[in-house]
């Protein structure tokens, strides 16, 4: 982590400009030794924080390699918290590599992927939850998901986390002084105090765990299931939803023998739509095969589309449908209301353990402004982004569960009036779970997994 390296930060190809970034001791000294400012001024005097323009040469044969733009950040005032330097030349993919690689020869070495926030994260400019954040910046794709990003850089996560942290290291605190001087009869904390504390901190953790699975809604987007029984209208659905013609329909049952899966933006929010199957009694072998697929999409999607034929009675294939849904969370759809309906919706939605139900067809369009929207507020979960802090990440979900496993312990310990030292023990490994979302706690393996996923450059 002591020498200096050096990448490329922006995307591989011709563009408007490339990005050169460099960070370590020797950045100022191979940026000074190649680059030429206008007007006479010394390299050596770059003044930091401004833009300089100049020509970038080849030290070895004193040869003009393009005109760039630099910029200068001395540590501790940096990204990195080190000397970096950034060279903004012309975006052509050849300029950039030859840029770089006499930027290596002078002592440089290729950065790592996500090397440039690592060393940011070690020289304490960002915790390791905000570090992640950087990535999910980087890769959002709605709105939602950018807000959220944005605000756990900013450190909300992060100001929450260190407060409940703060709370169970004075508890401990009290605790182990009650440990070390029992001799002095002294009594640092009451036993209902201390329980209290311990519940209203168990509670916020609980809540962030329970907020994962909207977190994950806006980092990934909504992961939905069309399920139906053959000849449903589940393809025709996704290619209205799609706008295009994406999946074949035919008016022959069992034509869609394997999933499909499309991705739609609804207002501010990614959804993955998985087109599936169709559900039914005694299928061939090939369709038995797309129905546990079926079945697995199920399984792994956030939100079913339930999808009956209005036009058509109840029969045994729907009770399997009916069946397979019971547990999931659903809207039900009743498609093809363009025809007479011969369907009794407060019978099925009495089966569905339903209030309501979506009419729609499509093949006319009817009622996909209203579909549109249900998928949206499921998205949304009932609240807006940015208005109370969610967690994204699945590291972040088990850490906080293993911390409210252990705060649940060390009730339990309260309550049957055990000793200091084991509620002592699991106010510690609540801790350090806490601390391990903050990077306060780590290990060199969990960095190498956080940072691996970063692209070269960042």
């Amino acid at each position: 982590m002591n020498d200096t390296i050096a990448a490329i930060a922006t995307p591989v190809g011709e563009g408007g400009i490339h990005i050169i970034r460099i960070s370590g001791e020797e950045a100022l000294a191979i940026a000074t030794g190649m680059f030429q400012p206008q007007g006479g001024a010394k390299a050596a005097d770059l003044e930091p924080q401004r833009v300089h323009y100049g020509m970038l040469i080849d030290p070895t044969d004193k040869q003009p390699v393009d005109e760039v733009l630099l910029l200068c950040f001395r540590a501790p005032h940096s990204f990195t918290g080190e000397d970096v330097i950034e060279i903004q030349c012309h975006g052509g993919a050849y300029v950039s590599s030859k840029i770089l690689q006499l930027v290596l020869d002078q002592g440089a070495r290729p950065a790592e992927p996500g090397e440039f926030t690592r060393r940011a994260f070690t020289n304490g400019r960002l915790d390791l939850s905000q570090a992640e954040a950087v990535a999910d910046v980087i890769h959002a794709a709605s709105d939602k998901a950018l807000t959220s990003a944005l605000a756990q850089l900013k450190g909300q996560l992060s100001d929450k986390l260190n407060t409940l942290y703060n709370e169970l290291l004075q508890v401990l605190g009290q605790l182990e002084a009650a440990i070390d001087f029992p001799e002095e009869g002294l009594e640092f904390v009451q036993k209902q105090q201390l329980e209290q504390r311990i519940q209203g901190t168990s509670d916020q953790i609980k809540r962030l765990v329970d907020s994962y699975r909207q977190g994950k809604i806006y980092r990934e987007g909504l992961k939905v299931a069309l399920v139906g029984k053959p000849n449903v209208g589940k393809s025709s659905l996704l290619n209205a939803l799609l706008q295009e013609d994406r999946a074949i329909v035919t008016p022959h049952p069992g034509t869609t023998r394997d999933t499909l899966e499309e991705r739609v933006r609804i207002k501010d929010i990614h959804i993955t739509i998985v087109d599936t199957a169709g559900l039914r009694h005694q299928p061939g072998e090939i369709e038995e095969m797309g129905i546990e697929r079926t079945r697995h999409a199920l399984a792994q999607a956030d939100l079913a589309l339930v999808i009956f034929d209005a036009s058509h009675a109840l029969d045994t294939n729907d009770a399997l449908l009916i069946k397979e849904v019971a547990d999931k969370k659903k809207l039900v759809l009743l498609n093809k209301s363009d025809l007479p309906t011969a369907i009794d919706p407060n019978a099925l939605l009495k089966q569905l353990k339903r209030d309501s139900a979506i009419r729609l067809s499509a093949t006319t369009g009817e009622g996909l402004n209203e579909l549109k929207d249900a998928l949206y507020q499921s998205a949304l979960g009932g609240r807006i982004a940015g208005e109370a802090v969610v967690i994204t990440r699945e590291r972040h979900r088990q850490a906080l569960a293993e911390a409210q496993s252990a705060l649940t312990r060390v009730s339990q310990s309260l309550q049957e009036d055990r000793s200091e030292d084991l509620v002592a023990v699991d106010l510690n490994i609540a801790l350090e779970h806490l601390g391990g979302i903050l990077g306060k706690t780590f290990v060199d393996d969990l960095l190498d997994q956080i940072f691996n996923d970063f692209c070269i450059g960042k």
